[in-house]
């Protein structure tokens, strides 16, 4: 069965779009399951066996598409489609949806491929009217405007480089003097496209000489009747000429219909080339458009709550927000109140606040909650049921204000991350992105959120991702439950694929971002199997209620075929005694200190069954590993000794840990120099096979070993090589059924 809460979300997206679904209405067209079978012929139902679709579209008595709702059975995106497209073949239906409720991937059997209109992927379920756009063709792209009115992005730049020239004439100044009037303009003309067409044809009509004085007379009091005084300003265009240009320019042209994406990378590229220097941190007035999407549907955010952005720029969050809630309710004058005035808000310090003021008005309105503030000194303390920001990175804060915030708060990026949080009602939900160095540095910070909220999912999203105004890398911490949960555990997502390439061109299908928010939910447990397409680690955490450091376990990667014992069950652990200097000059042990730190052994013990290896403790090189053939000092440094030489080898616990090298670093902690500890290994999955396996891939390594030191010698090879060798160890042994390592063939 489909969940609850699914087939809710879908069932109001589809009375969005105009489908009727009520089964006492005989203009239904849409049939759940069972239901599907009055429409369909016996010769059809036999076709289709006992499972039925979750979802029908019809037009009148044809199949148009099937919709695969979320099952608890499937476990990839993939697999939904290729559920759905099995239905459609056999209802002859030609389009396929795969949906969780608020996400949405395409197909169009046919070709195979995904839907595209107007140049732009479809990513939302459509009306009965668009439907029959691509039923009636064999193709996956339509085209809802004449082509040559559908501007590409670059051709969009050129043009607003055009005017930008124009603007330049005038004398306006680079950057947000010249943004601000292109706004301006800009507004007018995308006001006419939706219907209030009034000052715009005035605008086409009047003489030059009159221009200028209707704009800032007549056309301003008028908007500001409407809008309020905060949206536009009078023009600072002194030229007549130069703005009857701009809006000849502008006219032939269909910008509605044109993909928020386009419309916003060309501002953005307008900005860049105008101010000619990143000093305006860009990155807080546009964040890609994707990773907006991406956030409000993972957030979720529902009709009759309400949404705050402290950092709105030009109010890219709250437009998305607004378009998602807008969904979930049949429109009445309460749902509209409640929308219009009652869901999203928004403040930003500059004046781009009225460009965010002009993004709400063109997508439905809302407007008037957004305001020109400084959110950092504004008091919304729990006020809000969810917060979705892109904060401005490396702020400096006032030390008066860093204070005020409280000791956990050491920098700018945490005292927005802070105030994000504060803006939250007690059990709210945000989803922010930051800079990466606050997902991985385990700082006093990310502990008190951990302890105050419970932190669903650390995102951490691929280079590139917000050039080019920042290169800093950049993730998105998503938590819920402010004040009334703390963490046990969370899921720790690194984005490779985003859905564009290095050269940040969208690429078709279904990506990173698409799997996460197709298999996550707030109340259970997301159901992820898609290692091959995904890295998605689930996080415990530990000792979050102690000051200073905390523990992120991170589960360790092993065979399904294999069995294990824990390290601590099998060996000894035991931390290195310090070093005083009369141990030094003294004692005949020696001490042995490097790139890596002091490396150590027990003082005083045998060294008669083989040696010994040490863990690193502390440092740049923590969680290091290095065999030991004869006694030194154990300083900063784990010791580890097997138990009992006849079950388990020492030596084949080196080799284990050895190869598993990475993920000990990965367990690296520490609110400033970083440290591995004892309860950081001691759940290490050693396989549990026989000695006499153990020794044959002990003597196989040795044997390799020393051809590669002698190899080594001669050719004054690198230590890599060794390196390369334990890598090729490791995926032999752990991926053999038998449970021991075989040599891969030549």
């Amino acid at each position: 069965m489909i969940e609850n809460d699914v087939r809710y979300q879908i069932d109001r997206i589809l009375e969005s779009k105009g489908w009727i679904l009520g089964a006492d209405d005989n203009r239904r067209n849409v049939f759940f399951e069972g239901s599907v079978k009055i429409k369909l012929t016996s010769r059809t139902i036999r076709e289709l066996g006992a499972k039925r679709p979750d979802y029908t579209l019809f037009d009148g008595h044809i199949p148009l598409a099937i919709i695969e709702a979320k099952k608890t059975t499937i476990r990839n995106l993939e697999d939904a489609l290729d559920q759905a497209k099995e239905y459609a073949h056999r209802l002859q239906a030609k389009i396929v949806f795969a949906s969780n409720g608020t996400t949405v991937k395409t197909r169009h059997l046919p070709t195979n491929r995904p839907l595209f209109i107007n140049n732009v992927e479809v990513n939302e379920l459509l009306s009965l009217e668009d439907l029959l756009l691509f039923h009636h063709k064999e193709d996956n792209r339509v085209f809802t405007l004449p082509t040559e009115v559908i501007r590409s992005r670059d051709e969009l730049i050129r043009l607003f480089e055009e005017l930008n020239s124009d603007l330049r004439a005038e004398g306006l100044r680079n950057g947000m003097d010249r943004f601000s009037e292109l706004a301006n303009i800009l507004f007018l003309k995308l006001l006419s496209e939706k219907g209030d067409d009034l000052i715009w044809k005035q605008l086409i009509a009047l003489r030059n000489n009159d221009i200028l004085a209707y704009l800032n007379k007549v056309a301003i009091v008028r908007l500001r009747e409407n809008y309020g005084g905060e949206v536009i300003t009078e023009t600072a265009i002194r030229n007549p000429i130069t703005m009857k240009n701009i809006v000849n320019t502008l006219n032939p042209l269909q910008l509605t219909a044109i993909d928020e994406d386009i419309k916003g990378v060309a501002f953005e590229k307008f900005i860049q080339r105008t101010t000619g220097s990143r000093q305006n941190d860009l990155g807080e007035y546009f964040t890609p458009r994707h990773i907006v999407r991406f956030m409000v549907k993972l957030l979720n955010p529902k009709y009759g709550e309400s949404v705050y952005d402290p950092f709105c720029g030009t109010g890219g969050f709250l437009t998305e927000t607004f378009r998602h809630i807008g969904q979930q309710s049949k429109v009445t004058k309460d749902s509209q109140d409640t929308l219009f005035n009652k869901t999203v808000f928004g403040g930003e310090i500059t004046t781009t606040a009225r460009i965010a003021k002009m993004n709400m008005i063109l997508f439905g309105d809302g407007h008037s909650g957004v305001s020109q503030q400084d959110s950092l000194r504004t008091n919304c303390d729990g006020i809000y049921d969810n917060v979705l920001s892109n904060i401005p990175f490396s702020q400096r804060i006032p030390q008066d204000l860093l204070r005020s915030l409280g000791g956990h708060v050491k920098n700018g990026d945490e005292a927005c991350v802070l105030k994000c949080f504060n803006s939250l009602k007690a059990g709210g939900s945000m989803a922010v992105v930051v800079p990466e160095g606050l997902l991985v540095n385990r700082s006093e910070f990310l502990r008190w959120l951990l302890m105050n909220s419970r932190i669903r999912m650390l995102v951490r999203l691929p280079g590139g991702c917000f050039s080019p105004y920042t290169e800093v890398r950049t993730g998105i911490i998503y938590l819920t439950d402010k004040g009334v949960a703390q963490t046990d555990w969370f899921y720790q997502v690194v984005i490779k694929n985003d859905g564009f390439d290095s050269r940040r061109q969208p690429i078709d299908g279904i990506n990173d971002l698409d799997q996460v928010l197709f298999f996550y939910g707030k109340e259970t447990e997301p159901q992820i199997d898609t290692p091959d397409r995904v890295e998605i680690s689930r996080i415990a955490v530990r000792n979050v209620g102690r000051k200073g450091s905390f523990s992120l376990h991170i589960p360790w990667q092993i065979s399904s075929s294999v069995s294990y014992r824990k390290l601590i069950e099998i060996s000894i652990l035991r931390n290195g005694k310090s070093i005083t200097e009369k141990d030094v000059t003294d004692g005949n042990i020696p001490v042995i200190a490097g790139g890596r730190g002091t490396i150590p052994y027990f003082h005083g013990e045998s060294n008669s069954h083989g040696g010994v290896f040490t863990i690193s403790k502390s440092g740049a090189y923590a969680g290091y590993v290095w065999w030991h053939d004869h006694p030194i000092w154990a300083s900063d440094s784990i010791v580890v000794k097997s138990k009992d030489e006849t079950r388990f080898l020492t030596q084949f616990l080196y080799l284990c840990m050895r190869n598993k090298q990475k993920e000990i670093y990965e367990r690296q902690q520490g609110t400033g120099q970083p440290h591995i500890y004892k309860s950081h290994i001691e759940d290490f999955p050693i396989p549990d096979i026989s000695v006499n396996q153990q020794r044959k891939i002990v003597e196989e390594f040795q044997e390799r070993h020393t051809a590669l030191q002698n190899a080594r010698k001669k050719a004054r090879i690198q230590e890599r090589v060794l390196e390369e060798y334990l890598s090729e160890f490791g995926h032999a042994y752990f991926l053999d059924e038998e449970g021991f390592a075989s040599k891969k063939k030549e």
